[in-house]
């Protein structure tokens, strides 16, 4: 492995659950209760994709660049003070800098939220660079946000290492003809069976790489 491409969301930051409750706090804002079944759907979006799903869905009169700003808002504040990194992650992200090993970011997400984040962490220093599914603008069951990250740190896909925790990443990085890692999240529990199928490795946390 010459390079190593990282999800955020549910991967590297304990974060997921943010996400479900910006979703139903957002909904709950116009007058209609979201389900964690219904909020978990849009983990398989780009936020490009769900924000017309939603403004359609609660007939709201806003751009979708509003609703966007609204939702960064509501989510800021977490990860700019308490969102932790999941246990061993800076360790193993240490671990592969140190190694030489080129390192990258591929999310759905926000760079804004991701930089307060990591820089908060003590982890942005081992970024080489960062790739988001809005500059390509399709979602990771397509491995354009794959491909481009591999592209930022000049390393071919084949000698790269996607590690993601939902299907749809893993699955779209397989394509691009990365090798993958999937890892354990609690709101991937119900997946095991078939992340451990997909991946070419399955970790249940970042301590199984670093015991290795």
């Amino acid at each position: 492995m010459r390079g190593a491409i990282f999800d955020v969301d549910g991967t590297l930051l304990d974060s997921m659950t943010v996400w479900w409750d910006v979703l139903i706090d957002f909904f709950k804002l116009h007058g209609k209760e979201l389900t964690d079944e219904e909020a978990s759907k849009y983990k398989e979006l780009t936020l490009e994709e769900s924000i017309p799903i939603m403004t359609d869905l609660l007939n709201l009169n806003m751009s979708k660049e509003e609703v966007s700003d609204k939702l960064k808002e509501m989510a800021c504040l977490e990860y700019e003070r308490n969102l932790p990194l999941k246990e061993g992650a800076k360790e193993y992200i240490k671990k592969l800098h140190d190694d030489g090993v080129k390192i990258a970011i591929a999310t759905s997400g926000y760079e804004e939220l991701c930089k307060k984040a990591f820089t908060r962490l003590g982890v942005w220093e081992y970024i080489d660079a960062c790739a988001f599914s809005s500059e390509v603008r399709v979602n990771k069951s397509n491995p354009d946000v794959y491909l481009l990250a591999a592209k930022r740190i000049g390393i071919p896909p084949g000698e790269c290492v996607v590690f993601e925790d939902i299907i749809t990443g893993i699955s779209g990085a397989k394509k691009g003809g990365f090798k993958t890692c999937a890892i354990y999240d609690d709101t991937n529990a119900a997946e095991t069976d078939a992340l451990k199928q997909l991946s070419d490795h399955y970790i249940t946390g970042w301590k199984d790489l670093l015991q290795r």
